[in-house]
């Protein structure tokens, strides 16, 4: 009887690790055939259908969303699935383009990023999405600072969230050294090429917050003290993203401009809260709401398709900038 129960658990063994084992392998997109199962663990065809079968009753009872299904074509068993917690081949790539175009992480970072999201694809559709980015991937170029920025993103996020003020030690790029300042954070934001930390002068009281490239920070210490912010102040990312250009802080200003370019829509894309007031054979007139005079920097890139109107110090600080462009080229 000793001898019967050591073999039907040495029995039992063999057939849990059997059925793991094609099942490990069906999950990573492989194809099986009885045959070849058969041969490989030295057993019938017959016992590798109901090793099968308990499969399928597993992935039936367990309402996995997959299926274990026969293609007679092929004459294979393949996992198929209809989960839609899975991203698509093509959203995959999208993303992946995305994040090689921000150029946002270093090169190993980023390497990093691109195979674990390649892995959150089925795993049939993997090795195609590997090959198709694997020259993106080698003639990547990242940034000059080459931070690894995740454990300070990290560490900011915490303090946002808990409200606390935080003594960072701050270096510009023409700085000798860095300096310390003590601010309370509110947000981040990526845009063009780098992540912003959001924040307010501790003890100085300002209207609008400051704004710090995060990849300049070369200290951050987050203290417990916690600070407040009046509900009609709390800071929102969305609505500040609409109003701030390349990252340049400052007052609140109501922008009033006339567009004559071929796209209106792209003056909606970079502005997303600016407003048609007008329309004639002249152009188009908009008016946004924009922090700072970082807008400046995108109305001269429109050349003579724009012409700003309001407010006169933006109007005139636009005029001496084109002179003193215009007298550089009559050198």
């Amino acid at each position: 009887m000793k001898e019967k129960g050591s073999k039907e658990k040495e029995e039992s063994t063999a057939q849990l690790n059997r059925i793991l084992s094609i099942f490990d392998r069906l999950s990573k997109g492989h194809a099986i055939t009885k045959q070849s199962e058969a041969t490989n663990f030295h057993v019938n065809e017959k016992t590798i259908q109901r090793d099968i079968e308990n499969i399928r009753s597993y992935l039936e009872t367990a309402k996995t969303n997959y299926y274990l299904e026969y293609n007679r074509k092929e004459k294979v068993y393949k996992l198929e699935t209809d989960d839609e917690n899975y991203l698509r081949n093509e959203q995959i790539l999208a993303i992946v383009k995305i994040l090689i175009e921000s150029r946002a992480f270093p090169k190993p970072d980023m390497d990093e990023l691109i195979d674990k999201l390649t892995n959150l694809a089925q795993p049939t559709k993997q090795p195609f999405i590997k090959k198709i980015m694997s020259n993106e991937k080698y003639n990547y170029v990242d940034l000059q600072h080459k931070q690894s920025l995740f454990g300070l993103l990290w560490e900011l996020a915490k303090a946002i969230h808990t409200k606390k003020v935080i003594n960072i030690r701050y270096k510009r790029e023409f700085d000798q050294q860095d300096s310390e300042r003590t601010i309370k954070p509110v947000g981040i934001i990526f845009s063009e090429y780098y992540f912003y930390l959001i924040a307010y002068q501790s003890k100085i009281e300002l209207d609008f917050p400051t704004i710090y490239r995060i990849d300049r920070i070369t200290a951050c210490n987050i203290t417990s003290e916690h600070f407040k912010l009046p509900y009609k102040d709390r800071f929102e990312e969305g609505e500040f993203r609409k109003k701030i250009q390349f990252m340049y802080a400052g007052e609140l200003l109501k922008v009033k401009f006339r567009f004559n370019g071929p796209s209106p829509q792209a003056v909606l894309d970079r502005l997303p809260n600016a407003y048609k007031l007008s329309e004639d054979e002249k152009g188009i007139v908009f008016e946004a709401e924009v922090f700072g005079k970082g807008v400046k920097m995108w109305l001269l890139s429109q050349g003579e398709n724009v012409e700003v109107l309001e407010p006169k110090e933006l109007r005139d600080d636009i005029q001496l900038s084109i002179k003193a462009m215009l007298e550089k080229y009559q050198k």
